[in-house]
């Protein structure tokens, strides 16, 4: 549940500083509710690919961040904790065990 609280405050910064950069005003974010993540990190994604695509000025350093922490986030809602699994993985193969 920890790793749950620290991805969303992570999220919630990004996002954050995402608007201000941009100056826009999207609808806020409801981290009890999968699918408004999910649409949030979707228009950042098509933002970016757009921004690409016409060769305009977007913050891409800040978006590719802001979607790992979406991702991440993601993942825990559905019960996935990429960073723990590595952290075990990495531990059996230290002691020389195999998954």
């Amino acid at each position: 549940m920890e790793r749950m609280n620290e991805a969303k405050v992570h999220v919630f910064k990004l996002y954050k500083e995402y608007i201000e950069v941009l100056n826009i005003t999207p609808p806020p974010l409801n981290f009890d509710d999968i699918k408004t993540i999910e649409k949030a990190f979707q228009s950042i994604y098509f933002a970016d690919a757009k921004a690409t695509r016409n060769r305009t000025t977007y913050p891409r350093t800040l978006s590719a961040d802001l979607r790992k922490a979406f991702a991440d986030l993601l993942l825990l809602m559905e019960g996935k904790d990429l960073i723990k699994d590595k952290e075990e993985a990495s531990l059996l193969l230290k002691n020389g065990s195999t998954p």
